[in-house]
């Protein structure tokens, strides 16, 4: 039964929607932080919602690339991709620089994350582990 609800909600795409969103976040942020105040949001102070967006996309990625490799097709690009992708999603978001690099950081690591899932997805719709 586990099975089943994990074939039905597919953990790459939740993964990249995790990190859309979080690349989303990040990006049009910036571009709103004058009117936020103005609306009443408190989003860009708010460090509880940073790192939920990290940890919930480290987590999906490990669960979901780690499965991939195990399970299916044992190649080790998208974990590769998965670690550099968030490797720079840590920079963009603790190393202290100037706002353009950190938005770069930030969305070069979520495009990482996002074709580490892609090519996981890829990988283990044509697995070389077991025969389907």
């Amino acid at each position: 039964m586990g099975e089943n609800i994990s074939r039905r909600m597919n953990l790459d795409t939740l993964g990249i929607s995790a990190s859309l969103l979080c690349a989303v976040h990040c990006a049009v942020l910036p571009l709103l932080l004058g009117a936020l105040p103005l609306l009443g949001f408190e989003l860009a102070e708010n460090e509880m919602l940073e790192y939920g967006l990290l940890l919930s996309s480290f987590l999906i990625g490990c669960i979901s690339l780690g499965r991939g490799y195990i399970r299916h097709h044992r190649r080790v690009m998208p974990l590769l991709l998965f670690a550099a992708g968030f490797a720079l999603l840590l920079a963009g978001h603790f190393i202290p620089q100037a706002v353009l690099a950190e938005y770069y950081l930030i969305c070069f690591g979520a495009a990482g994350i996002i074709a580490a899932h892609l090519i996981n997805l890829r990988q283990s719709r044509h697995c070389r582990v077991h025969k389907h």
